[in-house]
């Protein structure tokens, strides 16, 4: 349908809006810790207040979509983004620049789970895979909107924020036009979708007790960490201890965010030609092999090539490992589980990228390049150990 191609289009464009700013607190940094005074490893609270607000909003959007509509919901929460990237270039202290990281959170969370929650009813299995690829279009854009900021105008952080709130602010127009289409009867869940399912009820204490459910639990909060830490860090390991360039370290990092959006398009279709586990296993050994070049680093060139194969290593693994919860762990428990993992994936992304600040900012940011390896080679074991029990 017409109505359903531009909504699709709209989609998209979310996500991409959506992925934007999430890598460019990895490339302003430097300059933000130098002119408010904060240890390097203070980034972690930047990242985790965001989580917190993510955490806030998402958990809650049910009653958000019921209480406003997804079109209201998608204006807000754009709007608050936007508010929250101007606040940034407005923040006069650290305080203020870490309370409007949770604002930007609680739009980003809302964001994506409600876009989320429609494209799973309303979208194809295909166009889902996609609309993550979009993300990755996004972070992969957001560092290289900043860094040629940075570059052009004097190394003024603060501007890089502006032009991302701008764009968000203009995302929030479109939501805000769209937002009846988003409503429409012609996009209500067929009733040939929605069945009747007689197995009984598991509880989340019953969940929690699955063996796989836990071990699928700890596999999620190190992915995300590798995921969004190396992506943070990686401008601050290439400028301040390889004596990398601003722009190459920008570009490079805008490659990794680049790799994992290329690979979910890329993997997309190797999924249905090959054995999903097999794909997975030959991907995690990349995301090893890729963090220890990085924290080898003999020359600029194995730091570029550990980043480009992170990412395009890391590009599938998210969503296979969502989709493969059902066949590991049953039907029953697998709504559990996935609500379980994707907590698991904020906290994550929230703790880990400040546990490795802490470790660089006490013993060097070659230590932290070595914490993200160490999580990467857990990651690989834990991989392993959810087959044998699943099995």
């Amino acid at each position: 349908m017409r109505t359903s191609g531009v909504l699709l289009f709209i989609a998209y464009l979310g996500f991409i809006s959506l992925g934007l700013p999430d890598a460019a607190h990895g490339i302003n940094w430097p300059f933000v810790r130098t002119e408010f005074g904060v240890p390097t490893g203070w980034l972690g609270l930047v990242i985790a207040a965001g989580g917190v607000g993510y955490l806030m909003s998402s958990f809650s959007v049910g009653y958000l979509m019921v209480r406003f509509g997804v079109g209201w919901l998608l204006v807000i929460s754009s709007l608050l983004v936007s508010c929250g990237l101007f606040g940034f270039y407005f923040s006069s202290s650290f305080i203020i620049f870490v309370l409007f990281s949770i604002v930007i959170g609680m739009g980003s969370g809302a964001i994506d789970a409600g876009l989320n929650a429609y494209a799973a009813e309303h979208f194809t299995t295909r166009h889902m895979n996609w609309l993550h690829a979009a993300f990755g279009v996004g972070a992969t854009a957001g560092p290289i909107i900043v860094t040629t900021v940075l570059v052009s105008f004097s190394q003024n952080w603060r501007l890089g924020y502006a032009v991302l709130a701008t764009i968000l602010f203009v995302m929030a127009m479109v939501f805000i036009f769209s937002r009846h289409l988003w409503e429409s009867d012609k996009h209500a869940p067929k009733k040939a979708d929605t069945q009747a399912d007689d197995t009984p009820a598991i509880t989340q204490f019953q969940a929690l007790k699955h063996p796989v459910i836990r071990f699928q639990i700890a596999f999620f909060f190190l992915y995300s960490g590798v995921e969004v830490g190396v992506g943070q860090w990686a401008f601050t390991v290439m400028t301040e201890s390889r004596g990398i360039s601003l722009a190459s370290a920008g570009t490079w990092v805008a490659v990794y965010w680049g790799a994992l959006a290329f690979g979910r398009a890329i993997f997309g279709f190797l999924v249905e030609r090959f054995a999903v586990d097999q794909l997975l296993r030959l991907c995690l050994a990349g995301v090893v092999l890729g963090a220890f070049s990085f924290t080898m680093s003999a020359t600029p060139y194995t730091s570029y090539f550990g980043l480009a194969l992170m990412g395009f290593c890391a590009a599938p693994i998210f969503p296979c490992m969502i989709s493969q919860t059902v066949t590991r762990v049953g039907k029953k428990y697998s709504v559990h589980a996935i609500g379980f993992q994707m907590s698991a994936a904020v906290s994550g992304a929230m703790t880990l990228p400040f546990l490795s600040g802490l470790i660089g900012g006490h013993f060097g940011l070659t230590s932290l390049t070595i914490s993200f390896l160490f999580y990467a080679v857990l990651l690989f074991g834990l991989f392993h150990i959810i087959l044998r029990r699943a099995s």
